[in-house]
């Protein structure tokens, strides 16, 4: 099988080198791509994906379901995997992934939990703690929430409903889902993790960060809307 891993990206030079070479760095017996979706980025973060040795695909509109989206239209992978600039990606995520579309051939996305990467021992306890609890209350009762930065798509499902909603500013990943799952089954796996910068939450502040998911998922779930505004933290 061979999988696609897409990163979306826009001025990541600080962090993008290691995410590359976590993607690179896949203990897996299927074959491996790695993407970058990137919004034209002015740093080096292009420059950096090249010479690492990824595919990169430039488009013009600056957001994360666009860029993801421009990935992943040139990816060839019969399973997509999307993650950001930020993330280190454990070395069996490709391998489980896998696994579970090996499987379940009615299986059309997968997803998992997201953790912190740069934060001290209690707070990565802490958090680790409650988006694990968080994502398994909710999936146990059908109400599915994946993260954009540790989504898995069976590519014939992905392009079927047209893949991301490139309108949403925010809330794509509920959006993907919520469309993805008439044409096949959603499913969590606590094996299927990454950890991201706790940048954002860090600027905001985690009782400010934790609101604003929480309203704006919740209002994208009764109303159909999100969010217009989710500016980039660098």
């Amino acid at each position: 099988m061979l999988l696609s891993i897409v990163i979306g990206a826009l001025n990541e030079e600080k962090y993008i080198a290691k995410t590359l070479e976590t993607a690179f760095a896949q203990k897996t017996s299927h074959k491996v791509e790695v993407i970058v979706g990137d919004g034209y980025s002015e740093d080096k973060t292009i420059q950096i994906a090249k010479k690492l040795g990824a595919k990169v695909v430039q488009e013009k509109n600056r957001s994360a379901a666009w860029e993801r989206q421009a990935g992943s239209r040139i990816a060839k992978g019969e399973v997509i995997c999307f993650t950001d600039a930020d993330a280190d990606i454990p070395d069996s995520w490709v391998q489980n992934i896998a696994e579970e579309f090996e499987k379940d051939k009615k299986l059309a996305l997968l997803y998992g939990p997201v953790y912190l990467s740069d934060e001290g021992s209690i707070k990565k306890s802490i958090n680790k703690y409650l988006m694990y609890y968080y994502l398994v209350v909710l999936s146990t009762f059908g109400m599915h929430n994946p993260i954009g930065s540790n989504i898995a798509v069976r590519r014939t499902a992905f392009e079927k409903i047209g893949g991301f909603n490139t309108n949403l500013v925010t809330a794509e990943d509920l959006d993907l889902a919520k469309r993805i799952g008439k044409v096949g089954k959603l499913k969590f796996s606590k094996k299927v993790f990454v950890d991201v910068s706790a940048r954002r939450i860090k600027k905001w502040g985690y009782i400010r960060y934790a609101i604003f998911h929480m309203i704006n998922g919740l209002k994208f779930q009764l109303f159909g809307k999100s969010s217009k505004e989710y500016h980039p933290v660098r």
